[in-house]
């Protein structure tokens, strides 16, 4: 199995030359003193430095690679206000207390990245005009018809669309229906990491990157981080490197399954073509089992999410993507991809975000499934204001300790046979989808 950390492939050119270039950072070299030490230069570790420095602490943050280098600069792009279960599971699984808690953090949770956005003026290609939710299937009709009722109910901009509406927010007549959630958008990962970096420097954070973290280690009260060439001595430390991270912390790495990612993106499509694809400016996901994310970027790029191997750095089906883009939109014709890149999503065992406690005074979060912009912010939003003095029973997620996945040494061969049958049954889906058209 590949490990993430020693993955080196660069986030896409699509992200980075849209982007521009990131603050200015340089590796550690010395020993120092800090408040903080966050380790990890993705969502969850900028919107922590940045969240502590907001609130006078001095934060320094250190990076093995580069800015949005590992999940977050690969990350599709849209901003939902959901965790990958309905919320009649999060109920359940949460319980009476932070159940509705964690519900309401999440749906949120994009206004919480809308809000950093425009008050730090990232630059960011944002697009806040709601994501669409298709239907695949009968049972995928009735949880967005689920889903779309709990959030009327509760006042919020969600909505089921009709065949006709759906047709034309879609540009395809291959969807029965869809619910549209004006809370969501879309943004470029990368451009978004390095806004909210320069907004933390800005505010007083410190950031290394190219600064691997080789040891982690009590410190009195506190720890000392070591790298190659220096060290930082803090009162608390923050692991926010999710799949990424090292040998330095294995309790994080047994507590999570890291499976790869796949996204491919076009060549322009024509000025026609493009008016008739998500012609509202939509990112498109339907209820499917596997990666079925698609989106048109404002230069007529279309973009779209799909498996592959999950724990290789293999090739990923791209005839197949090409068929499902060409199916949902036959006008498209012959596609040109442009670029192909991949990324490690964390899943951890009940497919929840998790913010935990690895001993006294070293806290971490981790496992979005693929939910990394709206929940990795939020989660280093929560750390932030826990390490500066919200307890635990007030914050959006309960504050565990890492819960080893058992099956981790068995799950190449179970996921294995899990995505298999995921795939046989999403392609059943289609087959009845078609045929219903």
């Amino acid at each position: 199995m590949l490990a993430p950390s020693k993955d080196t492939a660069r986030p896409p050119q699509l992200y980075l030359a849209d982007a521009g270039p990131p603050p200015n950072t340089a590796p550690l070299s010395g020993s120092l003193d800090a408040d903080v030490v966050v380790i990890g230069a993705g969502f969850t570790g900028l919107s922590a430095a940045l969240h502590l420095a907001e609130a006078g602490r001095k934060p320094v943050l250190i990076e093995a690679q580069d800015i949005a280098w590992g999940a977050s600069g690969r990350n599709f792009g849209q901003v939902v206000p959901y965790t990958k279960h309905s919320e009649s599971h999060v109920l359940k699984t949460f319980g009476p207390v932070h159940g509705p808690r964690l519900i309401e953090a999440t749906g949120k949770a994009p206004g919480l990245v809308f809000d950093l956005i425009e008050k730090h003026g990232i630059a960011c290609s944002v697009r806040r005009n709601g994501l669409l939710f298709a239907a695949n299937s009968e049972a995928g009709l009735h949880g967005l018809q689920t889903r779309s009722l709990f959030w009327q109910e509760r006042g919020a901009p969600v909505e089921m669309l009709s065949r006709g509406a759906t047709a034309s927010a879609i540009g395809s007549e291959l969807y029965p229906a869809a619910m549209l959630d004006r809370r969501g958008g879309t943004l470029n990962p990368v451009a978004y990491a390095q806004g909210l970096a320069a907004a933390a420097i800005r505010h007083g954070a410190t950031i290394h990157t190219q600064t691997r973290v080789t040891g982690l280690s009590p410190a009195g009260s506190g720890w000392t981080i070591t790298t190659a060439a220096g060290s930082v001595t803090a009162a608390t430390v923050v692991v926010a490197s999710d799949a990424y991270t090292d040998g330095f912390a294995p309790q994080i790495r047994k507590s999570l399954i890291p499976m790869r990612a796949y996204q491919l993106v076009s060549e322009p499509l024509s000025d026609n073509l493009r008016a008739t694809i998500l012609p509202q400016g939509h990112a498109l996901t339907d209820t499917r089992r596997l990666f079925s994310g698609i989106r048109l970027h404002r230069d007529g790029r279309l973009q779209i999410g799909l498996d592959g191997p999950v724990f290789s750095d293999g090739q990923p089906y791209i005839d197949k993507a090409t068929q499902r883009v060409q199916r949902l939109f036959p006008q498209i014709g012959a596609i040109n991809w442009q670029e192909c890149w991949s990324g490690w999503v964390s899943m951890t065992a009940n497919h929840y975000p998790q913010l935990v406690r690895l001993a006294p005074n070293c806290l971490g979060a981790l496992g979005y499934s693929g939910r990394g912009i709206a929940l990795a912010t939020l989660c280093g939003h929560e750390l932030a204001r826990h390490i500066t003095g919200t307890p635990d029973t007030e914050l959006a997620l309960p504050m565990g300790v890492p819960k080893p996945i058992a099956v981790r040494p068995f799950a190449a061969p179970m996921v294995g046979g899990l995505m298999t049958l995921y795939r046989a049954l999403d392609d059943a889906d289609d087959r009845r989808l078609s045929r219903a058209m």
